[in-house]
């Protein structure tokens, strides 16, 4: 069965939202992060009204362009979805209504032109200011009719657009208007419906309910959008994208913490998975190790004095091996360290892999005995991983991890829980079926 995800929030209200599609579901306006965490799929709908810039990143394109590529069927109208769909169009976002229009053919080009300041999700997002465009279009509109005459209608629209969108109203219009043209003016609005983006929103919604033909999925006749999975994309998808564990929602970026604290093996899939990747084989090639070492040694690199990515013991080693450490940690834990999906090991990549790192992110949020001090927080780590809480840095770098306050930061949610034994032997259980 296919889903069909409404976003919206001062344009249209909820109730409205929900007598012209009943089965959707109706989320607040679209920001950054949104559209991954839907794990949307081929034949479902998403339908973009508002969303928000200002609070928050808004939507970026590669979000609705990684969905359309899925198969999905994305659209949008009045706010934030006409913006987008004005400069999606051409790779399948299907727009709807007047805003879409005028953004399409370049009559508007300012995002400020859908702007508008709005109450909390609490207060239903009331409006508290009018959008430029619809504005404009009563200002067009009334002098079509007659109402007012172009130089009015004109006058009127630049002292508008002069003004923050902050400040943009009906009221405020008519207030600096000739008395006679504003009352003139805001007769007519009483008679007609200027609210352009609600009508715009009702518009998208029929064409939902009713199955128009034109909202359709990406295809034929469409651009292809290329490149879209970027390294700065995997991260988003990290970081928003994520799957349930009995009913709650545990985030890609948060299960992949719990394998590479874990995970038994993890340790050796990221040196396997580094070094195949410098040595340009297959992970399981057996010629990896010393393929990596010549294309390190053929570039110029050195193995560093300690302190430098190795320690005193680092170099007690045979010299291959030390040289591989070294190429573990200086290509494996970047300084600016940014995590994704696709920096796990291709075999802890499964959605096996995940279900039980959300398992053990989930038990350690239920069981949260207080935050630890630093201390603790290594001590606990140094138990699971075998080791002296002296030692953790350069274990932390053998699992790519770049520095200590990083590997606090990642430990800190789960060390309340692993203060008891048992529950380091539970967490690397779960992970040791992986």
């Amino acid at each position: 069965m296919t889903a069909c995800t409404v976003f919206v929030g001062p344009t249209l209200p909820r109730a409205q939202v929900e007598a012209l599609l009943p089965h959707a579901r109706i989320l607040p306006p679209v920001r950054h992060g949104d559209l991954l965490r839907l794990d949307a799929r081929a034949g479902d709908t998403v339908l973009i009204i508002d969303g928000l810039f200002l609070q928050t990143a808004s939507v970026r394109h590669r979000e609705i362009l990684y969905l359309l590529n899925r198969g999905v069927v994305v659209a949008g109208s009045s706010s934030m979805g006409a913006l987008r769909a004005a400069e999606l169009w051409r790779f399948g976002m299907r727009g709807y209504g007047e805003v879409f229009r005028l953004y399409r053919d370049g009559e508007i080009d300012g995002d400020d032109e859908v702007a508008i300041v709005h109450g909390t999700a609490e207060d239903g997002h009331r409006a508290y200011s009018d959008p430029a465009v619809g504005i404009r279009v009563a200002l067009r509109d009334a002098a079509a009719a007659g109402v007012l005459s172009p130089a009015e209608a004109d006058l009127a629209l630049a002292e508008a657009l002069a003004w923050p969108f902050r400040s943009r109203s009906f009221r405020a219009v008519e207030t600096r208007m000739p008395a006679d043209a504003a009352e003139r003016f805001r007769a007519w609005r009483s008679a007609h419906d200027v609210d352009l983006k609600a009508a715009d929103a009702r518009l998208l919604l029929t064409a939902a309910a009713t199955g128009d033909p034109g909202l359709r999925p990406a295809g034929p006749g469409d651009d292809s959008a290329r490149n879209v999975h970027t390294w700065i994309f995997d991260m988003w998808e990290h970081r928003y994208h994520g799957g349930t564990a009995e009913g709650e929602w545990v985030s890609d970026a948060d299960a992949g913490a719990a394998i590479r604290l874990f995970h038994p093996g993890f340790r050796d899939h990221h040196r396997r998975h580094v070094l195949s990747w410098i040595a340009g084989m297959a992970p399981d090639h057996p010629g990896t190790t010393e393929r990596a070492v010549a294309v390190a040694r053929a570039r110029g690199l050195q193995v560093p004095e300690p302190g430098g990515w190795l320690t005193e013991r680092d170099l007690a080693g045979p010299s291959d091996e030390v040289f591989a450490t070294f190429l573990v940690r200086a290509f494996g834990a970047a300084r600016r360290w940014a995590p994704s999906r696709w920096d796990l090991p291709p075999p802890l990549r499964t959605e096996r892999s995940l279900a039980a790192g959300r398992a053990v992110v989930l038990a350690a949020r239920r069981h949260d005995r207080g935050r630890p001090g630093t201390g603790e927080i290594d001590g606990v780590v140094a138990a699971v991983w075998g080791c002296e809480p002296g030692d953790l840095e350069p274990q932390a770098w053998d699992r790519g991890i770049p520095d200590l306050p990083t590997l606090r930061g990642i430990a800190a949610p789960f060390a309340g829980y692993m203060r008891a034994e048992e529950t380091i032997s539970a967490m690397i259980a779960v992970m040791s079926v992986t």
